[in-house]
């Protein structure tokens, strides 16, 4: 009977352990490509995307202003970067021209720099155009081009790795970018409570920036690649800036953030020789 107990009690031992080990098997690519995308499209959800996009545009009603040397500059510094460099810059002159087009503005050198970049790290932007109509046709609502564009990101990126460097990479540069905007322009203009209203109101941007990278990790070989430079670090970090003390923020929480941001944005900047 005590034999057969033991008997019994390895076993369970074993399957529990057998259980546990399939449970922490790593998924493999394909199957971390597809489970990504299926928790993307749900966090990103059109509507609620839309809503935190046309935040953006209240910029001005908050005191916020245009400020021209804030902006990339471009034209200098693509040449010598490497790939993965360009996927970041890529989404923050994405920010820029966001930031250009709510002012009516115009500045030399961005549009042109986007389009090399383009070239630079193979990124089909024409194709996505197209795909990005067939999203806007199979939803109901009114079409966002924008939003439309990032789901046809997303569906290209189960395989195709330009797409999906340039999604990760450039949408963490473009959240690092707006909250550079956000720091620096806020300093300059003064920290009203409207202000805290507004930057508060941009905290979804910083948790999709983590729910991508979270995504992309149940794989190692993606997670490797994603999470360069340590990424979900950088963004973990301006959350528990943002949302200590009630999302009440201070001079000094901006200038913790701006910090926080230059250490990847600097680098960046760098001109080429």
């Amino acid at each position: 009977m005590k034999k057969a107990f033991y008997v019994l009690t390895v076993v369970i031992i074993l399957a529990l352990l057998s259980a546990s080990g399939a449970s922490a098997a790593e998924k493999s690519k394909e199957e971390t490509l597809d489970a990504a995308y299926e928790h993307l499209v749900k966090v990103m959800n059109p509507e609620e995307m839309k809503k935190l996009f046309a935040l953006f545009d209240t910029m001005k009603d908050v005191g916020l202003s245009w400020n021209e040397d804030l902006l990339l500059p471009l034209r200098d510094i693509i040449a010598c970067k490497t790939k993965e460099q360009l996927y970041v810059i890529w989404g923050m002159g994405s920010m820029n021209i966001s930031y250009a087009m709510l002012f009516d503005k115009n500045p030399e050198g961005v549009w042109e720099g986007g389009r090399e970049i383009d070239e630079r790290i193979g990124f089909p932007r024409a194709e996505l155009r197209e795909e990005s109509l067939a999203f806007a046709k199979s939803r109901e609502g009114q079409a966002s081009s924008s939003v439309d564009f990032i789901h046809a990101m997303l569906h290209r990126a189960k395989t195709d790795q330009a797409v999906l460097n340039t999604l990760v990479g450039g949408f963490y540069g473009s959240t690092l970018e707006l909250f550079y905007l956000f720091s620096s322009l806020g300093l300059a203009s003064g920290v009203t409570e409207e202000f805290v209203q507004f930057v508060n109101a941009h905290l979804p941007q910083l948790t999709i920036a983590q729910e991508m990278l979270k995504a992309y990790s149940e794989n190692g070989e993606l997670a490797q690649l994603l999470d360069t430079g340590n990424r979900k670090a950088v963004i973990d970090s301006i959350v528990d800036i943002i949302t200590k003390d009630m999302g009440k923020l201070t001079e000094d929480d901006l200038k913790q953030i701006l910090s926080i941001v230059k250490a990847v944005r600097d680098p960046l900047t760098v001109p080429c020789n």
